[in-house]
């Protein structure tokens, strides 16, 4: 046996570079984890009694199904499985009774989605929003300090990173100044932790004008993003893909990170009896997606609500094997460059954890 092959038997398998992998291939995430449970036929025990669903709670009580649905998802050509811990946050967990099972469901669901991938797919940590919009004047939603948000995402993600996710993504974000608390508060339990892993952000605009919820415009998001030296920038959920037309060739025109594109299948539409329906076949979201990396240079895709692993599918047969185009150097740098050495580009400075950002912080 080569000294190699010796040192690499000892050390156990190799650690998967999420992002190494994004610099050479198309990556293809998994599509819904609400639409896949509804072909499920779960009772209010299988959610532990619960009176509603809470998807976080299938975690504890049958972690069965949530590995079945991450299969389903590789199955159908998926490199990358969100765990189901959109919701689990302690502010969110604590809705349902289940905060101080926060660590427990962040590990356990990355664990989960570990025994439904193998070691060669990756794992990505899935941080949803709180339901507080930090940067709102409104009387409830805005009443949280920005400190305490801080605490609440460093929680969940140090379950994540503890569990042994490949990366987190920070995803349907509506307020750019949550989004910084959870920058903040993954970056605090990779200190806490010892591990650092790639961030993935993620936010949604609004059907038609193309921003978030509080009006922060596709220009803000990529100039604080950069700034706050995230490791991939993109759009999730909220609508089907031709609604994010202009703001993924935005990020294709200017972007310096790699740009994921993961909708919804079409614009929810409500049904003949108050149901949800998403109509975007798979086959039209997969080639829409297919040109958003041939034209805008998007290299990962996936699915949001109302996918299913049909969607993924067809959105892996469209995509994998399309060439990853280079990203262009950040504007600062650029415009640092076009000035010369005339000292008038400053690098922005991310404000500290401890600063007061607010009227709430």
């Amino acid at each position: 046996m080569s000294r190699l092959a010796f040192f690499l038997l000892a050390c156990g398998p190799m650690p998967r570079d999420y992002l190494a992998a994004v610099r050479e291939r198309v990556i293809v995430f998994d599509g819904g984890m609400g639409a896949t449970l509804e072909e499920v036929d779960l009772t209010s025990e299988d959610y532990g009694g619960l009176p509603g669903k809470c998807h976080e709670a299938l975690v504890l009580h049958r972690p069965d199904v949530i590995e079945g649905v991450h299969r389903s998802m590789v199955e159908a050509g998926a490199d990358v499985v969100e765990t189901d811990t959109f919701q689990a946050s302690r502010l969110k967990l604590e809705e349902w009774g289940l905060g101080e099972h926060t660590l427990e469901i962040n590990r356990r669901a990355v664990e989960i989605a570990r025994a439904a991938v193998g070691e060669d797919r990756f794992v990505a940590g899935s941080i949803g929003p709180t339901g507080h919009l930090p940067a709102s004047d409104d009387a409830t939603l805005g009443q949280i300090r920005f400190r305490d948000l801080v605490a609440i995402f460093e929680e969940q993600a140090r379950g994540l990173v503890e569990g042994g996710a490949d990366l987190l993504i920070i995803e349907t974000a509506q307020d750019i100044l949550e989004v910084k608390a959870a920058i903040f508060g993954a970056r605090e339990a990779f200190e806490n932790t010892g591990r650092t892993i790639p961030i993935q952000c993620s936010v949604s605009l609004l059907p038609n004008g193309g921003k978030m919820l509080l009006g922060t415009d596709i220009d803000a998001v990529l100039t604080t993003l950069e700034a706050l030296r995230v490791d991939v920038i993109g759009l999730n959920c909220s609508t089907g893909p031709e609604d994010m037309r202009d703001a993924i060739r935005f990020l294709g025109e200017h972007s310096s990170l790699p740009i994921h594109c993961i909708p919804n299948a079409g614009l929810p539409q409500q049904g003949p009896n108050g149901e949800t329906i998403f109509p975007e076949k798979p086959e039209p979201l997969a080639e829409a997606l297919g040109e958003f990396v041939e034209r805008y240079g998007v290299s990962i895709v996936g699915g949001c609500c109302g996918t299913t692993p049909a969607h993924i599918k067809a959105i892996a047969e469209r995509c994998k094997g399309l060439p990853v185009q280079p990203r262009p150097e950040p504007r600062a740098a650029r415009v640092s460059s076009m000035m010369g050495a005339t000292g008038l580009v400053q690098e922005p400075r991310p404000t500290l954890v401890g600063e007061r950002v607010n009227s709430q912080g």
